[in-house]
């Protein structure tokens, strides 16, 4: 009986000992080395998410730093990601690395509920990423409340989420968001909800302590919004003057520079707009649990936030994505971004986390099912 229970000792011992799991040394560079080597022995890391992380770019920059290293994407929309991912995990199937997104829908939210992420902060080796003197404010930021799972490698200080059509509306009429609820807007007013996703603007009014839960509310109840969830649709609808005014539009910058007649409203012109930087529009960094090259995994997250890495980043999504981001990384190059990207590093940010996407999506089915 004692030779048959170390027996089962030992297959135990075996079995744990083979799991693959990322090889961690003391520090420094044999760390380094030691998760190079494991890596090149894995061949591959499989890299899941939108354009932030799966855009071809990207992609080749990183294969031809780490040439044995072949890189697998699976693009698609958050709202159809998430679910796969959980489903594959169900199955027994553990077929991601990596993951980035959009932080303000309910992707990472849910990752991290279902235990579906691994801490990330270990795996940060590189001294060019450690060093937290190069990242805004001095620090690392994470969406997450605990501070290891979800690494904020974007930030983009956050709009307001209200354009308007500059032949219609006047901006000086706009001293604050509930101006939005005067009824001559009544019928009159766009949304554009991310599908999978919804409408980060909902979120940041349910969690602003000058608007809250009564506006929103209101917006749902009185307002007659009309939804599209196309996002070129939204824009049209308000270019053409169809709406005049649309929460939460995309593509209005490259509209405006079109001669469409469209713009944001600026920060000074709404009182409850905070000077921070949200989940909501800005990207996040996870690492998967059970990854199946957890070695190629940590190589690949040390040179996405790495200088090379985040300058890649942040050159694709302005040049060849269009889409306004900012590496939350300081000591890179900024003269290429986009207009809406642009903060000022000099001034201090209030960074906010993740955002509880329960309460907001209740509150508005109960609105939406109130009205059928």
């Amino acid at each position: 009986m004692r030779k048959y229970g170390l027996f089962l000792y030992f297959l135990l011992f075996t079995f744990t000992f083979l799991l693959p799991q990322p090889v961690m040394a003391a520090s420094g560079q044999t760390a380094w080395e030691k998760i190079v080597a494991a890596a090149k022995q894995e061949g591959e890391v499989i890299l899941w998410g939108d354009a932030e992380i799966t855009h071809p770019d990207i992609g080749a920059a990183f294969a031809k730093e780490y040439p044995f290293i072949k890189v697998v994407t699976v693009g698609g929309k958050i709202g159809e990601l998430m679910p796969r991912i959980i489903g594959e995990r169900r199955a027994g199937k553990y077929l991601a690395d990596v993951y980035s997104g959009g932080l303000g829908g309910r992707a990472f939210y849910d990752f991290q509920r279902a235990g579906v992420l691994d801490p990330i902060k270990p795996v940060l080796i590189l001294p060019d990423v450690v060093d937290e003197s190069k990242w805004l404010s001095g620090q690392h930021h994470y969406a997450d409340s605990e501070g290891r799972y979800v690494f904020m490698f974007e930030g983009n200080l956050a709009g307001v989420g209200l354009y308007y059509n500059t032949r219609l509306v006047n901006p000086k009429d706009f001293k604050s968001y509930w101006d939005l609820l005067d009824p001559k807007w009544k019928g009159k007013i766009a949304l554009f909800e991310r599908p999978g996703v919804g409408s980060p603007s909902f979120h940041r009014f349910f969690y602003n302590s000058q608007l809250g839960p009564d506006f929103l509310r209101r917006l749902l109840s009185e307002m007659e919004l009309t939804v599209s969830q196309a996002r070129p649709q939204a824009t049209d609808w308000l270019g053409s003057g169809k709406f005049p005014l649309c929460i939460d539009c995309a593509d209005t910058d490259r509209a405006k520079k079109q001669g469409v007649p469209v713009d944001e409203f600026d920060r000074a012109n709404l009182k409850e707009a905070g000077n921070e930087i949200s989940t909501a529009g800005n990207s996040g960094l996870a690492l998967i649990q059970k990854a199946a090259h957890p070695n190629a995994a940590a190589l690949f997250i040390n040179w996405y936030l790495s200088r090379q890495g985040q300058t890649v980043w942040q050159n694709v999504m302005n040049a060849k994505v269009v889409e306004p981001s900012n590496s939350m990384r300081i000591d890179i190059p900024k003269d290429d971004l986009l207009p809406e990207a642009r903060r000022d590093d000099r001034q201090k940010y209030r960074v906010t986390g993740f955002l509880d996407p329960e309460p907001v999506q209740q509150l508005v089915n109960e609105m939406r099912k109130a009205k059928r």
